[in-house]
């Protein structure tokens, strides 16, 4: 009986044993997990009475609150949102909380904006509950200033997607008491826009990679068509990207519409590929991904500064690039509209437009991240302010304005960089390739010209030879006998494009256009490659 009992205790004894050595590996995971959870909050510092501390930005009202759709990263948006109830705690005020909404790109954010007031018009609204449209291209805002049409039945009713900010006229005159930089507005004629910053567009590279390839640091945009960086060049679609779009018509506007796309065209026949994302050019450099790339501003100059040393750089193609106002809209119906022209205002105020350019830690300055944006007020470019900031940059003695008369190519752009470029990729590349290894073939004149041709109805015409080669010259003086005559045809070129593919009415002939424009740059890549066999 006791043998039986000692045998029974020994067979509880070892499933003890067993079950606490299958346990113990259990039991130390959850120990561990309850540690790594723990320590954090034991290890949280109070909160602080000093105003330049990180805050909690949070609020038990919704009053307090802006929601705000913004292309702008999280740098930009930490900065500003800190810095702003910074001011609200010196003024007696609450915090608010900054709800940022983001979707992509500018232009991405753009169009989902219409598509939401189209969508709030049918079903009785006025507004579509956010704030502000922060951030991008001056172009992208003055498409939502015309605001957008839908159709009811057989009528088309017009949408009112801009609300004009209203702000004291004293401070509009302190804040832009020229209201240009150069020929482009710093603000929209009836204020449905007001600039906050001003954005120019230059190439990004990376030194490491252009040594290696034997090959100069950029001066202009040219450079990015170095035979040498062939498959090396990070490009952005300005299908999705306002700031990349804006920097191609650009080149369209300083170079003429033949010249321009025929630069273009070598540009993105050195693409490595077109990111939706034109925040990925910079970094995608910085990391030896791609040795040159066209950059916004101030993406350009704060991977630099990232990445310290001499390993990446940002040149400004001088009098090539257009310094325009990176702007904020109030939109429609804005639910916290009180608080949005409080925010605007502060934004267009001295103290606002220092943080922009001050250096990490400088008084007023940052306290994170360095912006490296350009202030919008000129008053801000004066010696003592700018000891203070990370870049020597003066856009108001840099801005150029454009010949007298020279349409706005904006709206061409995405839809012909992508039957040009980004919907036949493996083609152009095959094309460009064997332009570069074939440079004495006896086709050579031949697959040149089938390789930058264009589509009839995307092909400038001049007159004469004489006005073809100096259309530039002619235009920059308007006392030309033939001015009047250059403007003309331009005008009346894009005029007609306008005429066919602008607007909602014509957003289906614009696709079989393109369609029809993907396939014409398909079969000339191809015709290219079979000339040079």
């Amino acid at each position: 009986m006791e043998r039986g009992n000692s045998r029974h205790a020994g067979i509880l004894y070892k499933s003890y044993e067993v079950s606490v050595k299958d346990w113990l590996p259990r039991i130390f995971i959850v120990s561990l997990l309850a540690v790594i959870i723990g320590v954090p909050f034991l290890l949280h510092p109070e909160a602080s009475d000093d105003s330049s501390a990180e805050t909690p930005l949070s609020s038990d009202s919704d009053d307090l609150r802006l929601i705000l759709l913004s292309p702008h990263n999280e740098q930009i948006r930490y900065e500003i949102a800190r810095s702003f109830n910074r001011w609200r705690r010196a003024q007696n005020k609450a915090e608010i909380i900054f709800d940022w909404r983001s979707s992509g790109g500018t232009s991405d954010l753009r169009k989902q904006v219409i598509t939401e007031f189209e969508n709030a018009a049918r079903n009785g609204q006025k507004g579509i509950g956010k704030d502000l449209f922060f951030g991008g291209g001056d172009v992208e805002h003055n498409i939502l200033a015309a605001g957008t049409v839908i159709k009811r039945g057989d009528q088309f009713e017009k949408i009112e997607i801009s609300d004009t900010i209203d702000l004291s006229p004293d401070l509009f005159e302190k804040a832009f008491p020229q209201p240009r930089i150069a020929d482009i507005p710093l603000y929209h004629p009836e204020k449905k826009w007001v600039g906050i910053v001003l954005s120019s567009f230059g190439i990004v590279f990376n030194r490491d990679l252009l040594r290696m390839y034997h090959t100069s640091e950029p001066r202009t945009w040219a450079d990015l068509a170095t035979p040498e960086l062939e498959g090396w060049v990070a490009l952005a679609d300005p299908s999705h990207s306002g700031s990349t779009a804006a920097a191609y018509n650009a080149i369209l506007r300083r170079l003429g519409w033949t010249e321009g796309w025929l630069t273009l065209r070598q540009m993105f026949g050195n693409a490595r590929y077109f990111t939706s994302s034109a925040t990925k050019v910079p970094v995608d450099i910085s990391a030896g991904e791609a040795a040159m790339g066209m950059s916004i501003d101030f993406y350009g100059r704060f991977q630099a500064g990232a990445i310290g040393g001499d390993r990446v750089g940002y040149v400004d193609p001088l009098f090539m690039s257009a310094i325009t106002p990176d702007p904020i809209t109030l939109l429609r119906g804005a639910p916290h509209r009180e608080l949005a022209l409080e925010f605007i205002a502060w934004l267009i105020s001295p103290e606002a437009q220092a943080l922009w350019q001050r250096r990490v830690g400088t008084p007023g300055g940052p306290e994170k991240f360095a912006l490296r944006r350009q202030p919008i007020r000129r008053d801000m470019y004066n010696d003592a302010e700018m000891k203070l900031w990370a870049d020597q940059i003066k856009p108001y003695e840099l801005a150029k304005e454009l010949p007298p008369g020279m349409p706005d190519f904006y709206r061409t752009v995405a839809p012909i960089t992508q039957a040009m470029a980004i919907d036949v990729q493996d083609d152009l590349k095959a094309a460009w390739v064997a332009l570069l290894t074939h440079p004495t073939h006896p086709n050579r004149a031949e697959a040149e010209k089938a390789f930058y041709a264009m589509p009839e109805e995307l092909t400038l015409t001049w007159p004469d030879e004489d006005l073809a080669l100096n259309w530039f010259v002619v235009m920059s003086d308007q006392s030309h006998p033939r001015h009047d005559e250059a403007v003309n045809i331009l005008t009346t070129f894009m005029k007609s494009y306008e005429d066919q593919y602008r607007g909602e009415r014509n957003k289906d002939r614009l696709l079989v256009a393109r369609l029809r424009w993907t396939q014409y740059f398909r079969n000339q890549y191809r015709q290219v490659v079979q000339l040079l066999k």
